[in-house]
């Protein structure tokens, strides 16, 4: 394990929410600043960094690779009430593509904890996943099962062991086995289950996860989920695990845009059919351990339904009404 850059750019998103998050200057202070007449700008020679962060570089003895993780911790500033402030334990939440999805929840978070019509959002830690700057983005390979992609995605994937699909289990073990326990006896957290948040492949990888019934994780954001029809019914065995005993109560959030569903692109509607095969699934077994909720969105496509989608899901997840 070694300290590394985690974030080579912060998203614009992020950046501009910050700015006006910034809740420590007062409207005063801000006029004067903006009233001088004398201006210094110094180039800092580095990203932009996402505040309350650190990043490492982690080595994997299960899946034989390094990963970047990002931990991005409650804000280190006293926030306004009715927002919490940073004490005691953290639940932790893992945010797979964490060179931009980290960024993007961590500012979601700031929002909500600031929210003055519907407060009580928890302060949580974020575990950010990704590859070292530089490095293969090996997501094909990490987030999908064996026979989990379609033939006319293979031949392009396969060509190099480091986006060679089926790599899932082997993720699944680095995340129960290497990084959670690092960042439990890292960090002051509860000792309650975490949560996964994924997109597209990432929403693959969360989908399997929650067929693995590992204890490792209890809430699950499967956004616009990369399951398609192969020689593996996925679905199937999704629809095996609701009929059975899970390992925790639950709770899930699925979401999928419309124009992902009925956009004209042949694989995106692939996924669309077997996202409203799991939804059928869910509300033909239910199942009293586990509480979920289904968004299609409607105008939005497979980049554009991130953001809402994210928001949604930590809301759904981890919102004031949620135990």
């Amino acid at each position: 394990m070694e300290r590394r850059e985690f974030l080579t750019t912060t998203t614009a998103l992020t950046a501009s929410l910050a700015g006006w998050m910034h809740l420590g200057m007062t409207g005063t202070a801000a006029r004067a600043a903006s009233q001088s007449d004398e201006s210094s700008i110094e180039d800092l020679e580095s990203p932009w960094p996402l505040r309350d962060s650190e990043s490492f570089v982690f080595d994997s003895k299960h899946v034989g690779d390094r990963f970047a993780v990002g931990i991005a911790k409650p804000p280190g500033r006293q926030l306004p009430p009715p927002a919490p402030q940073t004490s005691g334990p953290l639940d932790v939440v893992y945010v797979l593509d964490g060179s931009w999805a980290l960024g993007i929840a961590s500012a979601l978070c700031m929002l909500q904890l600031v929210d003055l019509v519907k407060p009580g959002f928890p302060q949580l830690l974020l575990v950010g996943v990704d590859y070292p700057v530089g490095a293969p983005n090996s997501r094909s390979r990490d987030y999908t099962m064996e026979d989990s992609v379609p033939a006319i995605m293979r031949p392009a994937l396969e060509a190099n062991p480091k986006t060679a699909p089926g790599g899932a289990a082997k993720f699944l073990k680095f995340l129960e086995e290497e990084l959670d326990p690092w960042v439990r006896e890292n960090y002051s957290t509860t000792n309650r289950p975490a949560g996964i948040l994924g997109d597209s492949f990432g929403g693959t990888f969360t989908f399997y996860a929650f067929t693995r019934q590992t204890r490792l994780f209890d809430r699950y954001w499967l956004g616009s989920p990369g399951i398609f029809e192969t020689a593996t019914d996925w679905v199937a065995r999704f629809t095996e695990v609701l009929k059975g005993d899970l390992v925790h109560p639950t709770q899930m959030f699925l979401s999928f845009g419309e124009l992902e569903a009925a956009g004209g692109v042949d694989f995106y509607e692939d996924m669309g059919r077997q996202f409203d095969r799991t939804t059928s699934a869910l509300h033909r077994n239910p199942n009293d351990q586990l509480t979920w909720t289904s968004k299609m969105y409607p105008g939005h496509t497979h980049t554009t339904i991130l953001a809402p989608a994210l928001n949604d899901a930590l809301l759904h997840l981890y919102g004031p009404h949620q135990p």
